[in-house]
């Protein structure tokens, strides 16, 4: 929606702002003041609160209502002060000294003190709590353990040599210590959910919370106490609102857009709409190149619950079989037909999208379905056919077949049918189950009552933040999660190669650590990743500043400079 009339210009403060405090972030940009973002989110998140938040909408709003003491530039991939003004990390990287903004607020004016920073990560930290933050604050067995120094100074200190300290300060928002007074034991996680009254939440974010009607849409205001200012020292963000409308249809999500009722769309774009979308004046399409957002498969590595099952887990524990399965998929195929040319190849866990740690020339198992047979023959597999298709005999004599879990709608089931077309071809059959997410998520997390899986993943810049998905203890160790003892060699090396990552400061050990990772990876084959989707925009000729990244936030990266310039409607 756009707003009719006069728009400030830049360098002018609207009226509604306090004023940038005297230790305002000058951001490099210039904008125009006034009007509002309109947003189209496929279905409601589940909260508002940061630390409960595991789906991509519930990060969106925590992303535009919270602050976090060091922040992730995702374009330049590199840490850069937060709501924290200047830092110092020791050299082993054990304690950290952070001092805060001067004269930073929260969105409901009251200032922002060391006591929220300590009283943050002691909630975080508490043992009762169940937050998504949690695991990743404890370093070597021990909490990290925070101390004031004065009111806007506090240290933080790890129990054992810590390689990114400053990355993991950049994942953790701070709370406001006086919104929480009421009942302080309470979970931090089970504050702010969506019937939370607007007035009783406050944050750091360049937008808070206005009004939400459930099911329907959430608004949020500008933050009259945003800490960041433009080139000319105006208080940003430069938009008066953001609106999020909870619309699950992307069909109908095309129509808003071509209509004027949204401003842009981002990670929901289909590759078949963007045609139509391209020949629409006064739309900008755009292309930001690959993305760290993984479409994989993976086999069931439990401990086998039957004996129909356990047949099937000897097929999936040969690394050959994984390896075949590998080279037997056209991953040009998938992007050609599923995407429309608008993904990239991914015979490897990382994406070039990681430009820090992408690892290049290791040995993929791509697109090849005569290395397959090789590979599958060498293994003591054979062929027969019946009725004229090829069919995968195991050692043993027995037909091989496994069914394929995945997410109903979206490009998922194509994808599961090009790969169905692909394992035919070496002879193996594979049947296709698609139930809703959360169901997927049971059975794989759960009950574990499936035999091979697929589903997309965004793929963190930071090591250190993919250990629950690496090291075999892991929660997310998607494959086998939470092994009490490493349950093969190359996990244990895995293992010991993050405790590298995790300690080590010196950069080039760490690539070299990372590199050998991504080699283990790609000859185990424990994750058969297929592609990267693409990072694709489309947004009205008159909405500004926007930067698209390669990770989370994807297109709303910055968003506190986007403006709108009624001259380009």
């Amino acid at each position: 929606m756009w707003l009719s009339g006069c728009v400030p210009e830049a360098g002018t403060r609207p009226t509604g702002r306090a004023g940038p405090p005297p230790g305002a972030e000058v951001v490099e940009t210039t904008g125009r003041f006034g009007g509002t973002l309109s947003y189209a989110l496929a279905g409601e998140p589940d909260t508002f609160n940061y630390f409960a938040a595991t789906d991509a909408r519930s990060r969106l709003a925590a992303y535009l209502t919270t602050g976090t003491l060091l922040e992730l530039d995702p374009i330049e991939q590199v840490i850069k002060p937060g709501v924290v003004e200047s830092y110092s990390v020791e050299a082993d990287g054990r304690r950290v000294t952070l001092t805060l903004r001067e004269g930073v607020r929260f969105s409901d004016g009251v200032p922002l003190s060391s006591d929220d920073v300590i009283f943050t990560f002691d909630r975080v930290l508490d043992e009762s709590s169940r937050n998504v933050m949690r695991d990743l604050l404890w370093i070597d067995g021990e909490p990290l353990r925070v101390a004031k120094i004065d009111d806007r100074r506090v240290r933080v200190e790890a129990s054992a040599a810590f390689a990114s300290i400053e990355h993991l300060l950049a994942t953790v928002p701070v709370f406001p210590r006086h919104r929480f007074a009421s009942d302080p034991s309470r979970p931090i996680e089970e504050w702010w959910t969506l019937g939370t009254p607007p007035g009783e939440m406050a944050g750091l974010g360049p937008y808070v919370i206005e009004s939400h009607e459930p099911g329907v849409r959430t608004e949020f205001a500008a933050n009259p106490h945003y800490w960041k200012v433009d080139s000319r020292g105006s208080q940003l963000p430069y938009l008066d609102r953001v609106r999020l409308d909870y619309v699950e249809d992307p069909n109908a999500q095309v129509l808003r857009l071509l209509s004027g009722r949204l401003d842009f769309m981002d990670q929901l774009v289909r590759p078949e709409d963007l045609r139509l979308l391209r020949e629409r004046p006064g739309l900008v399409v755009e292309d930001a190149g690959p993305s760290g957002n993984l479409t994989f498969l993976w086999f069931n590595l439990n401990p086998p619950r039957d004996e129909a099952a356990g047949l099937r887990s000897e097929w999936f524990r040969q690394r050959e079989f994984r390896q075949a399965v590998s080279s037997a998929v056209s991953r040009s195929a998938i992007v050609a037909t599923v995407f429309d040319g608008l993904a990239s190849e991914a015979p490897a866990f990382l994406s070039r999208a990681h430009r820090r740690w992408h690892a290049d020339n290791l040995d993929y198992f791509d697109s090849d379905p005569a290395r397959a047979r090789e590979i599958l023959r060498g293994a003591g597999f054979t062929w027969q056919e019946d009725r004229g298709e090829l069919v995968l005999l195991d050692p043993r004599g027995r037909t091989v077949s496994f069914e394929l879990l995945t997410r109903s709608g979206d490009a998922l089931g194509r994808i599961a049918a090009l790969l169905r077309q692909d394992l035919a071809e070496i002879g193996i059959r594979m049947t296709i189950r698609q139930e809703e997410f959360r169901a997927v998520i049971s059975r794989v997390m759960r009950s574990q009552d499936y035999d091979a899986a697929m589903m997309n993943l965004d793929i963190p810049l930071e090591p250190q933040d993919m250990r629950n998905l690496l090291l075999s203890t892991g929660s997310m160790h998607i494959w086998r999660p939470g092994q009490a003892t490493p349950e093969t060699e190359w996990e244990a090396e895995i293992d010991d190669l993050m405790a590298v990552l995790d300690n080590v400061r010196d950069p080039a050990r760490r690539v070299a650590a990372f590199r050998r990772v991504q080699e283990i990876l790609a000859w185990e084959m424990p994750l058969v990743p297929l592609v990267n989707r693409n990072v694709l925009v489309v947004r009205r000729a008159s909405l500004r500043n926007v930067r698209a990244a390669p990770v989370f936030p994807y297109a709303w990266n910055g968003v506190w400079s986007f403006f709108q310039d009624e001259r380009e409607d």
